[in-house]
């Protein structure tokens, strides 16, 4: 078993246990209200933010992070959160491109990928908080594991949501050598490679880091 497993593992042991201690918290405050009145829409109960570079292998340790989970606590328990779903729907929507083309790791996405960072700045700088507010509202699940930060204002709406929306915030960088992420397929691309959203986090402090420089069939 590689260090990037044994650390989801010990990651999906912390979440399973705030997951559970948010679920009698819950519970107990369902309880106190005796009536049922308070009728608001569910929300997640913890929210774990991954942020790393390009062909860092944050997809592979989010799936994985997912099946200890769901091994631990049963389907249903968690599901990932996007940032970048929403935003490659209204881009492909707004361009008359092909959505699932967009949201796949092919050279169609690499086609378009420069010109779509510069379109989603401008939602952004227009609204913060729009498409993080879109992955919250379609979550079902009580913990949400979001896959992609990668802007400040990307964390700090999940880190101010545990006063505005009751929840627990984990924060994790997937870290990667240059060799690492060469030997999948990453090579420096001005104007993607150096700009906010690649380089918006470096540097900041998270409550995990995984080091994930494992083969490229594994990352």
């Amino acid at each position: 078993m590689n260090r990037t497993t044994l650390s989801v593992g010990a990651a999906a042991l912390v979440c399973y246990a705030i997951y559970r201690y948010t679920k009698r918290r819950d519970e107990q405050l369902e309880k106190a209200r005796a009536g049922g009145a308070d009728q608001a829409k569910s929300r997640p109960k913890l929210v774990v933010v991954f942020s790393g570079k390009r062909k860092s292998g944050k997809d592979y340790v989010t799936d994985r992070l997912i099946e200890q989970v769901q091994a631990l606590a049963g389907a249903g328990v968690c599901e990932v959160g996007r940032l970048s779903g929403p935003l490659k729907k209204a881009y492909a929507d707004e361009n008359g491109l092909d959505y699932k083309e967009l949201l796949s790791d092919g050279p169609y996405k690499e086609k378009y990928r420069a010109d779509m960072i510069v379109w989603g700045e401008r939602k952004r700088n227009e609204d913060p908080g729009y498409f993080a507010r879109l992955v919250v509202d379609k979550c079902a699940a009580p913990v949400l594991i979001i896959s992609d930060a990668r802007r400040p204002t990307d964390l700090a709406f999940f880190k101010d949501g545990v006063a505005s929306y009751g929840w627990r915030c984990l924060t994790v960088r997937v870290a990667a050598s240059d060799a690492a992420r060469s030997a999948r397929q990453w090579k420096f691309t001005p104007k993607v490679d150096d700009v906010q959203s690649e380089c918006g986090l470096d540097g900041l402090s998270w409550h995990c880091v995984f080091q994930n420089d494992g083969v490229a069939a594994e990352a």
